[in-house]
């Protein structure tokens, strides 16, 4: 089979683009023999480290290395920023992977702006973007005929567009209800093992769950973009991140827990979503769920979302919510969907 190459950029060097890159050096030669796909990573950004640019290829191993020993970087440096690296280069496909901001979705929107407007694909694993300027990116993209895909921001690497587009194809979808957020999951299974709040915030911290920003988890307000980002890409742009009501754990009591538990029921931090008659609502909010819920015996950091279909009927996906190689695996995903040509 004859090898296409795509070369490609990564906007963050962080733990998820780390995990992407300790995918692409295991699989290289399966995505070859496979797909006939080889994938360069010509240029990485970071905000401490420096940016590199190589044309001919960045080493995915001396890469990892440097993670490894947060080292700075000191090859193939350029003085350029963000904004016209991505211009100015030969990139096929932009990745971008900067830390989210849910106010004001910057700087990743004007990386992802950069992107489209110069005829590069865009993966986002940033739910910024996409949850404050949906529309706007989709019609740069229609515009310039170019994929704009985004499954690292959903669940994790669990495929949820990509499942909507394959296994639920054919099927009208009018309500998802679902746990989207991995690491209040986590927080709330903590409790329920008699952890205080205090104590299990901080375990979800070193374990590298939470935000950069730990109230866009316990809040509430990631598990609000993931749903902002469901309604837009299944009902089109008709919601806005603001206006989707919020409430997150922060004011659940270990007591708060354990009388759940004694009642058999568990309480979890619940994102929904429905069409009916025309409208469509959104909502995240605490619930006690019984035992007998599906979603209340999600824990840890797992993620699920149920599907309510007209042909199907209720279709629940489960997977883990969380994880860089996890999530890795969902900017492959992307990247796959780029090159067969699979409509997003």
């Amino acid at each position: 089979m004859a090898s296409r190459k795509q070369r490609i950029a990564l906007i963050g060097f962080g733990t998820v683009a780390q995990g992407f890159c300790q995918i692409l050096r295991g699989k290289q030669q399966y995505l070859l023999q496979q797909y006939g796909l080889d994938f360069e990573i010509i240029a990485v950004a970071t905000r401490t480290r420096g940016i590199m640019f190589a044309p001919e290829g960045l080493d995915l191993q001396a890469l990892l290395d440097l993670a490894q020993t947060n080292t700075a970087f000191t090859e193939h440096l350029v003085a350029w920023d963000v904004d016209t690296l991505i211009r100015k280069i030969p990139a096929d496909i932009v990745v971008e992977l900067t830390p989210t901001d849910l106010k004001t979705a910057q700087p990743a929107l004007n990386y992802c702006r950069a992107a489209l407007e110069t005829g590069k694909h865009l993966i986002l694993g940033n739910k910024g973007p996409v949850a404050q300027a949906y529309a706007e990116l989709q019609i740069l993209a229609q515009q310039n005929q170019l994929f704009l895909l985004y499954e690292a921001t959903v669940l994790s690497g669990t495929p949820v567009f990509s499942f909507l587009r394959s296994a639920l194809a054919g099927n009208q979808i009018f309500k998802l209800r679902g746990i989207l957020n991995g690491s209040t999951n986590f927080i709330l299974s903590e409790l329920e093992a008699d952890a205080t709040y205090v104590q299990a915030v901080e375990v979800a911290q070193n374990m590298g769950y939470l935000e950069a920003d730990p109230q866009a988890d316990l809040a509430g307000y990631d598990a609000r973009a993931k749903v902002c980002i469901l309604a837009n890409y299944l009902f089109g742009p008709t919601l806005n991140f603001d206006d989707i009501p919020c409430q997150g754990i922060t004011e659940i009591t270990p007591a708060d827990i354990q009388a759940a538990v004694s009642e058999q029921k568990r309480w979890k931090l619940v994102a929904t979503l429905q069409h009916q008659n025309g409208r469509i609502n959104a909502r995240v909010q605490p619930e006690e769920l019984p035992f007998t819920d599906p979603l209340s015996q999600i824990m840890g950091t797992g993620n699920a979302l149920t599907y309510s279909t007209d042909l199907l009927g209720d279709v629940t996906l489960t997977g883990p919510g969380a994880g860089s190689r996890e999530t890795g695996y969902a900017i492959l995903s992307d990247l796959l969907t780029i090159n067969t040509g699979q409509s997003s």
